[in-house]
């Protein structure tokens, strides 16, 4: 039976890159296969992160406890025991804390990790999918420029530590509003404009930083050339500006006050992690087609943290060469974005094939001198508007090139897949001591040998997940002084965070008084343990060797001592396996 004209239409254009059903679908599941085989496991294990996924990870825990029991989430009596800690200048990422709640309620908190994750991704294509649609009128054109956004290779290695930096999704959703915009002055458009800025700023405090210095000239320019509708634009950007402001108020106001009183240690220094521009053109180490033959220079990268990976791949620099050559107009704008955002991305001082060059100063370093841009202090941050502009100008190109061929637009998206492709996507259980479950009913408060040692303490955050006691430690995004003198100036707990010298002993009575009824030593973090995994670890299992890096922390002979005080002071251990040893007080 024939089927009518009419419908073969609908039927085709449904299934079309024109549909916006149809390309987020595709996006979706791009998504689940760019990050398989994280899909198969979502309940219960993460991408193979090592110290900030662990600290979202509890910070999703935390938001559900606060939801449950009616509790401000900026501040918790669970960290630093006895004292409590204030959490307003901590990351919470709170549009993904609120957007996974559900999630985060039903399935837990690795389940809503890897949903905002999906999310993220998913929209950051469709997103960027509809800002270059825009501008080229090109369905196939965005389409391409959203592959390489939502799977540009330091995003995806961002997604294996940091929920608020690989949450990008709202970054092209914002500039395609503000486009339309400037074309259609729909208030619809400004509303929806000033939403996305909003919601990108709860992503991030430091996205909604970055984006706004990237929207600021933007806007201005369409200032300077809407003559005549000028005063329809202010007004249309006091609109857009109430709207962003009313969304994150409950949030920042908490924020302003603590600055308005003097407070400052949310200003943290720089750090001297720029990338590497002999890297730009290294795939990912982990590529199925070319992961082999670069492991080597990976061995000897500057530095583990991620942020590190900055391939811009041979496809998309081509369209992007393309879009220059053909159509300076609409590009240049988007090459002066692709640049600047490029050379802060280097970092203050020059790393090249793994050495920091300290003699050669760059633009980032002129940053600390400008008020709240100091706070930009992560140099390598920056590649997020070059992979933008990278996938703009891609688009650009794409749409510049005439009489194609039906075949070469999938080749091009294969391609371009396999050069961004981290296959297998690099995934960990959440493993926990079973014993760990054993402590749920007792009272009191629980202390972590060893407890305070700044991000390996995110392996105590885990643990606290589940017995759920207040905790002596913590890792947190931003320390409140006040929090740390605390701990200095409590003599059991100042020693216990410091290494065991002879003739100190523990208070056993005093950490009673303090309300610690439990010790978990985690002998997973002795030095010979950490050693004796590294010497059997495969060469070429980088991501696992950054994971072990992070154990270790206190020398045998310092365990040792703390256990035999243990021993003498409350007797044997309760329960013990090769993971952690469980002390009564």
């Amino acid at each position: 039976m024939d089927i009518p004209f009419w419908r073969q239409l609908r039927i085709s254009q449904r299934f079309s890159l024109e549909s916006h059903g149809c390309v987020l679908s595709l996006y979706m599941g791009l998504t689940v296969l760019m990050t398989f085989p994280l899909v198969l496991s979502w309940r219960s294990a993460l991408p193979a992160g090592s110290a900030d996924i662990w600290q979202n990870y509890w910070n999703f825990w935390w938001w559900k406890q606060c939801l449950l029991g009616a509790q401000n989430p900026l501040h918790t009596k669970f960290l630093f025991h006895p004292f409590g800690t204030d959490l307003v200048f901590h990351t919470h990422s709170f549009f993904n804390q609120i957007i996974g709640m559900p999630v985060n309620l039903l399935f837990g908190e690795a389940a809503a990790y890897n949903f905002c994750l999906f999310f993220a991704l998913t929209l950051s294509g469709f997103g960027t999918y509809l800002l270059v649609r825009e501008l080229t009128f090109s369905a196939s054109a965005g389409f391409l420029a959203g592959l390489i956004f939502a799977y540009f290779p330091q995003t995806l290695e961002q997604a294996m530590e940091h929920l608020n930096l690989f949450s990008l999704q709202f970054i092209p959703l914002s500039m395609f509003y503000l486009l339309r915009w400037s074309r259609s002055m729909r208030i619809a458009d400004v509303l929806a404009f000033g939403i996305c800025c909003g919601l990108n700023a709860l992503c991030s405090w430091h996205l909604g930083l970055k984006l706004a210095l990237l929207l600021l000239p933007w806007f201005i320019w369409i200032l300077v050339r809407s003559e005549g509708r000028r005063l329809d634009i202010l007004r249309g950007g006091m609109f857009a500006a109430i709207a962003f402001f009313l969304l994150i108020l409950p949030v920042v106001t908490p924020m302003i006050q603590l600055i308005a009183d003097g407070v400052d240690y949310y200003i943290k220094p720089p750090v001297a992690r720029g990338i590497d521009p002999t890297y730009l053109l290294t795939p990912s180490f982990a590529n199925p087609l070319f992961g082999h033959w670069v492991q080597p220079r990976f061995l000897d990268r500057a530095y583990q943290a991620a942020g590190f990976l900055c391939y811009l791949g041979v496809v998309p620099l081509c369209l992007a060469g393309i879009a220059v050559f053909r159509n300076k107009l609409h590009s240049s704008a988007w090459v002066l974005v692709f640049c600047i955002s490029l050379v802060l991305s280097l970092g203050a001082n020059l790393y090249w094939d793994g050495t920091l060059i300290t003699s050669i100063s760059l633009p980032f370093a002129w940053l600390k001198h400008f008020l709240i841009l100091e706070n930009l202090r992560v140099a390598n941050r920056f590649l997020i508007f070059t992979g933008l502009a990278l996938a703009v100008l891609a688009g650009i190109g794409w749409s510049s090139i005439r009489r194609k061929k039906i075949w070469v637009f999938p080749l091009v998206s294969t391609l371009l897949l396999l050069e961004y492709s981290w296959f297998p996507y690099p995934v960990k259980k959440v493993e926990i001591s079973p014993l760990i479950e054993r402590i749920t009913e007792r009272p009191g408060a629980v202390l972590d040998l060893p407890f305070h040692q700044r991000s390996r303490a995110v392996h105590n955050m885990v643990a606290h997940t589940v017995h759920q006691k207040p905790i002596s430690g913590g890792y947190l995004s931003s320390y409140p002084p006040v929090t740390l003198h605390a701990v200095e100036n409590e003599y059991v707990l100042q020693v216990l965070s410091g290494a065991i010298k002879p003739g100190q002993v523990i208070d056993v009575q005093r950490l009673r008084y303090l309300g610690f009824q439990t010790v978990i030593v985690h002998k997973y973090r002795l030095n010979s343990v950490q050693k004796q995994l590294k010497d059997n670890l495969s060469p070429e299992d980088l991501m696992e060797r950054k994971r072990i890096n992070r154990y270790g922390g206190i020398p045998d002979s310092v365990m040792n001592e703390l256990r035999t005080q243990l021993d003498k002071a409350v007797g044997a251990a309760r329960f013990e396996d090769e993971l952690v040893a469980i002390y009564f007080l």
